[in-house]
């Protein structure tokens, strides 16, 4: 009869020969190869390693999606604080023009996650990159008129990076037709 000491000792000796559940060899591969396409690698593998759909290149495309909405809802939101407290009427109408931008960025990215359960992994690509000269117009918009800069570059660019996640893990899918 085993011991509970001994049952301890072994489940302790068991558990320290048994690496720890990580992500798994062919998925981190594929994040390798999918964050090389990508401006900031870090975030990327950060966010598709913490994946709880990353388990092939359509979970982690849909990881990457999920992530982007909520960083654009985010900045959607931030934008309608910042609005409220404008002063300006030029900055006012930026910040509209990018509140708008990011309602259909959001759009765009629903849109994208429809597009990703039916396969339509060109159509991803379209609305990912209709997001993300979503974002590049609300800083046109500061740009376009000397002695302003944009309250929301940071914000901007986050979201951009995001978008290029996706744009990297849509073009493994279409590449292999997943």
């Amino acid at each position: 009869m085993i011991t509970p000491p001994a049952l301890l000792l072994s489940a302790l000796v068991f558990t320290a020969l048994v690496p720890p559940p990580c992500v798994p060899l062919q998925t981190s591969t594929l994040i390798a190869q999918a964050c090389t396409h990508t401006p900031d690698r870090d975030l990327c593998l950060s966010t598709l390693r913490t994946a709880p759909e990353g388990s092939d290149l359509r979970g982690l495309t849909m990881a990457a999606l999920k992530v982007a909405n909520a960083n654009a809802s985010a900045v959607y939101n931030h934008i309608s604080g910042v609005l409220k407290a404008a002063t300006n009427s030029y900055e006012k109408q930026c910040l509209t023009e990018c509140y708008d931008n990011y309602q259909d960025a959001m759009d765009q990215i629903e849109d994208s996650l429809a597009a990703l359960e039916t396969r339509g992994y060109d159509d991803i690509l379209a609305w990912i990159a209709s997001a993300m000269n979503d974002a590049d117009s609300c800083e046109e918009c500061f740009r376009a008129k000397p002695g302003y800069k944009s309250p929301l570059t940071e914000m901007n660019n986050g979201f951009d990076h995001l978008c290029t996640i996706v744009i990297a893990t849509a073009n493994l899918l279409v590449d292999g037709e997943e």
